[in-house]
């Protein structure tokens, strides 16, 4: 019997988890910055990729 509470609970948190991570990843928002100079040097001290995003209206 304590087996199958055991599992169903363990079933219950993992769904929970399951919902809400995903959630919290995405919440964070993104800094852009219009300085490359500066982008370069906080991706360097923070240790973090940079992305870089270039468009024209050709």
């Amino acid at each position: 019997m304590f087996n199958s509470v055991f599992r169903r609970m363990s079933f219950g948190v993992l769904l929970l988890m399951v919902g809400t991570v995903p959630t919290l990843i995405a919440s964070e928002e993104v800094q852009w910055s219009k300085s490359i100079e500066e982008s370069m040097s906080e991706a360097k001290t923070t240790g973090k990729p940079m992305m870089m995003d270039f468009y024209t209206d050709w």
